[in-house]
């Protein structure tokens, strides 16, 4: 078994996307590769079929080399919480809110436990291990506590390409600040460096890069340049950003996603970003609405509170005035649940006890419940085209009940699911990744490009998932032109 160690000379380097190309790379010369990650600390987030949440990146590595996510590949989450404190799932256990500084020191040996457990398996089955790094590997602040980096790499016996970001000033000499700072031994380990998202003079950059080598003797194994084009693709299979798109024309479609204190993952709306006739526009509760094609209100970690953000802000009135003039409202299960007349929990699970009113336009209630449900659904559609078979995952502590069954439709072939109002104007899911689900998200698409009198796109097509392989192909295609991993091997 060989390994190679992703690290990078600060966050945001693009660690996960070359971790991602090099094991699409390798999955292509059929060898058995997985991705692993010690620990992340990410908002969004993808749901394995275990019933686990891994962060979004580590799943898009193990799609890209040809296995489904699981939580051996990023046994460890950290949802930021503020600046001090992080909500931590560990091993799959439920999550807790605990200090940086205990997950860093008092966490370590039961941390480094699990990981060594972790990658024991993935070494047994896999033929290569191509691990991504956290932050930058010689962190003083961190020296003692940092499992994600050296120390993954000392186990493993890894061989480490190290990432800068080129598009940035300082780029080398971060890279020979690094070098510095490590010892003798794990320094042997660096097998080349990769400079990321470059824009700029290459003669300059050359010169640079001679210089490092010949202080480190560490060879530069490619130049990326940066790529707006393939940047927004990347975006939208990761969620990195907002879309950077070139522009809309005549026949674009607006939706519009309130993005609100504690959403659960922006990974819902990759497939809508990817969509050539589609602009997503993400605003915070205090702007202003105006009058998009859609509003989506996404899941949310915290329903009630974000709910309450929303009736003081005043974006609750903007969105009921909006589909009062005959605007389509989406919500996804938290924000699903906000779209009703009322939830209630009697249990304080979030916090805040009692009964609350909700923005009162779809006709449901919900209770919010101790039992978490986490699973994987597959439903057939009614609304808003019969027969099309839709997937995707329920992760909620709730219970939704229809209060008129006269108010509203089911939208699948289970009301638990999903319903809308009759106008077809409000819609709410209980599923996660009901976008991915190409067919249905063009006809749903089609409604409002028919209501603008826009010619409707084709529904033919693959679901997210083929969208997403030939997003991997291509940005995978892209950087292997500039790359050279021969050494690494």
């Amino acid at each position: 078994m060989k390994s190679i160690v992703v690290l990078g000379t600060s966050s945001h380097v693009g660690k996960s996307t070359i971790a991602m190309v090099i094991c699409r790379l390798l999955y292509r010369q059929r060898l058995r590769v997985t991705p692993f990650k010690a620990h992340n600390t990410s908002y969004s987030t993808y749901l394995t079929e275990s019933g686990h949440r891994i962060p979004y990146a580590q799943a898009l590595q193990a799609w890209a080399a040809g296995q489904q996510p699981s939580l051996t590949i990023a046994p460890i989450w950290l949802e930021p919480y503020d600046g001090s404190n992080v909500n931590a799932a560990i091993g799959g256990q439920p999550m807790e809110q605990i200090s940086l500084v205990d997950f860093f020191e008092r966490h370590r040996e039961s941390n480094w436990d699990l990981l060594k457990s972790c990658l024991s398996q993935l070494k047994a089955q896999y033929d290569v291990v191509i691990c991504e790094g956290a932050g930058n590997p010689v962190d003083v602040s961190l020296e003692q506590g940092d499992l994600a980096n050296i120390q993954v790499a000392r186990y493993l016996d890894a061989n480490i390409v190290l990432v800068i970001d080129g598009g940035r000033g300082g780029g080398i000499p971060h890279a020979i600040g690094t070098w510095e700072l490590m010892n003798p031994e794990d320094r042997q380990r660096i097998k080349g460096l990769i400079v990321n998202k470059f824009d700029g003079s290459l003669e300059l950059l050359r010169q640079g890069l001679d210089w490092f080598e010949q202080r480190t003797q560490i060879p530069t194994l490619g130049i990326i340049p940066r790529n707006n084009d393939l940047f927004s693709r990347l975006v939208a299979i990761t969620r990195l950003e907002r879309r950077l798109g070139s522009g809309r024309d005549s026949n674009t479609l607006t939706i519009v996603v309130i993005r609100l204190p504690h959403t659960a993952s922006f990974a819902d709306f990759d497939p809508l970003e990817t969509e050539a006739t589609v602009t997503v526009e993400y605003l915070d509760p205090s702007e202003t609405l105006g009058y998009p094609d859609a509003v989506i209100l996404p899941g949310t970690r915290a329903t009630i509170a974000d709910l309450h953000v929303l009736q003081r802000s005043g974006m609750a009135q903007q969105i009921c005035d909006y589909v009062a003039a005959g605007g389509t409202a989406f919500g996804i299960l938290g924000g699903y649940h906000m779209l009703g007349k009322t939830i209630s929990d009697p249990e304080g699970i979030e916090g805040i006890d009692g009964r609350h009113n909700a923005l009162g336009i779809l006709a449901v209630k919900t209770v919010i419940i101790s039992k978490r449900i986490a699973r994987q659904r597959i439903g057939i559609s009614i609304h808003p085209q019969a027969g099309l078979q839709v997937s995707g995952y329920e992760f909620h502590q709730t219970r939704t009940q229809v209060i008129d069954t006269n108010a509203v439709k089911s939208i699948f072939d289970e009301t638990g699911l999903g319903v809308i109002d009759h106008y077809d104007a409000v819609w709410g899911v209980n599923l996660h990744g009901v976008f991915d689900n190409g067919p249905w998200r063009r006809t749903w698409l089609n409604r409002l490009r028919q209501q603008r009198g826009f010619k409707a796109l084709p529904t033919g097509i693959g679901n997210h998932r083929t969208q997403r392989e030939e997003a991997i192909n291509r940005v995978t295609d892209e950087f292997a032109n500039f790359l050279d991993l021969s050494t690494l091997l």
